[in-house]
């Protein structure tokens, strides 16, 4: 027998060995199932937080480029926080509005002014303004980011867990 040949029937027990028997298989699943059943909720919470979350940095983000307008073309520029449909919009340095809408399960509860408005140099002419969004992340527990605004135009965030 050459070293060819036998090259081949290697290579044939090779695949005869190759695969998952039926009870892996079935661990596997199993494995993953228990998984998903604890796992799955955790996720889900962890996503309904992350969306609040992240609308407070949008939000606050949009607050410094409402200013940043403000100082760039020497004219006053506001954001509008409209508690009703859930949005808020600005008006970028291109003269475009951007609106900008909270995603599904996250709610204003305040805006305080509903519009903020920066003067020339950066400052708040509304004085200090505060916008606080919420979300239920359980039937227990609530997050709530405040995003702040001081008369000098600094922005900034604070966060607390309540029950909704």
């Amino acid at each position: 027998m050459s070293n060819h040949e036998r090259r081949i029937r290697q290579m044939d027990r090779w695949r005869l060995d190759a695969g998952f028997s039926l009870t892996e298989l079935l661990v596997v699943i199993a494995i993953m199932g228990i998984f998903i059943t604890f796992a799955g909720p955790a996720f889900t919470q962890s996503y309904r937080a992350y969306k609040v979350r992240s609308s407070a940095q949008e939000l606050t983000l949009a607050l410094r480029a409402a200013r940043q307008v403000a100082v760039t073309t020497r004219a006053a520029s506001s954001l509008v926080v409209d508690t009703t449909n859930r949005s808020y919009s600005w008006t970028d340095v291109k003269g475009m509005t951007r609106v900008w809408n909270l995603p599904v399960g996250v709610d204003f509860i305040s805006a305080t002014p509903s519009t903020i408005t920066f003067a020339t140099n950066g400052t708040v002419t509304t004085g200090s303004a505060s916008v606080v969004l919420q979300t239920t992340v359980t039937s227990e527990r609530a997050d709530r980011w405040t995003v702040s605004l001081n008369t000098a135009g600094a922005v900034s965030s604070s966060f607390a867990m309540v029950t909704p």
